[in-house]
C-alpha cells in the first residue's frame, strides 16, 4: 500500500487533482472518504454488467478496458496509466459497466464516490467547486476518447487505422519517435483487425519509407503527415 504523502503527490498526473495543493487533495479525500486498492497483475478492476459507484484514478501500473462479445471474444478498448481515471461516466451517471479493466502489471487505485458531491452534498468550499469544475473536464476527455475510438473503428482499412492511431500516439508523444504501450496482438484487438493483416500492413508502410519500427518503437517519417490534437483545456 502506497503511504499517504506518496499518494498525494502521485495525484500530480490527474486531471481530477490538477492545480491543488497538498493540503486541499488531502481535503478533497477526506470529503470524498478515499481509499486505496492495491490490483495484483491479471486482476479485474471492474466487471461488466457491475454497477460502478465508485471513480478509480489509477496511482501506478496500468489497466486495459475490454469488452467481451456473445462469444466470448475480448476486444481491447482502451489502455490507461499512470493519472487517468475509471469508471467516470459510469460512476456520475449511475450506467452499469459494459466493459472489464484488467491490471496489466501490479496497480494501486485511490477509489472514491462521487455522490456526496453531485447529489447528497451541499457544497461548502472553493475546493470543492474546483474539484467539480475539473470532473466536468474530465468527463469530456473521457467522451472525446469514446468519440476518437467510434473514429478509429470505422475506418475502413487497416492502414488508415494504423496512421490514426500512430499519429495519436506521435501527437501524446510530442515526437515522432514514441513507444506504443501495446503488444501486436493488443494492437490488432484495439484496432479490430486480424493480427497478420496487421502486420503485413505495418511491413508494407516501412517498406514505402512511412515508418520505421521495432517491437513496440515507432518513428513516424516526414512522408507520414500527424493529425492535429486539439489542446487540453485545462493547461
Amino acid at each position: 500500500m502506497i503511504e499517504q504523502s506518496s499518494v498525494l503527490s502521485y495525484l500530480d498526473a490527474s486531471l481530477l487533482f490538477r492545480s491543488f495543493t497538498l493540503e486541499e487533495r488531502l481535503e478533497l479525500l477526506d470529503t470524498l472518504n478515499a481509499r486505496q486498492s492495491h490490483l495484483p497483475k491479471g486482476t479485474t478492476a471492474l466487471q461488466d454488467g457491475e454497477e460502478c459507484s465508485e471513480v478509480g484514478v489509477i496511482l501506478t501500473g496500468r489497466l486495459h478496458l475490454f469488452h467481451t462479445d456473445i462469444h466470448g471474444n475480448k476486444n481491447l478498448m482502451d489502455t490507461l496509466g499512470r493519472g487517468e481515471s475509471i469508471g467516470l461516466i459510469n460512476a456520475v451517471g449511475h450506467y452499469r459497466l459494459h466493459i472489464s479493466a484488467i491490471a496489466m502489471e501490479d496497480t494501486d487505485l485511490l477509489r472514491f464516490p462521487v455522490d456526496m458531491l453531485l447529489r447528497d452534498h451541499t457544497l461548502t468550499s472553493p475546493v470543492q467547486i474546483r474539484f467539480l469544475q475539473n470532473l466536468t473536464l474530465a468527463l469530456a476527455q473521457a467522451a472525446q476518447r469514446l468519440t476518437r475510438k467510434l473514429e478509429d473503428s470505422i475506418r475502413r482499412s487497416i492502414r488508415e487505422r494504423l496512421l490514426d492511431y500512430l499519429s495519436a500516439q506521435a501527437h501524446q508523444a510530442g515526437s515522432r519517435v514514441f513507444p506504443i504501450p501495446l503488444n501486436r496482438q493488443d494492437l490488432a484487438d484495439y484496432l479490430f483487425v486480424d493480427r497478420s493483416a496487421m502486420s503485413n500492413e505495418l511491413c508494407k508502410m516501412r517498406d514505402e519509407g512511412l515508418l520505421r519500427f521495432d517491437r513496440n518503437a515507432f518513428e513516424l517519417l516526414d512522408a507520414l503527415s500527424l493529425t492535429p490534437e486539439e489542446s487540453d483545456p485545462n493547461v
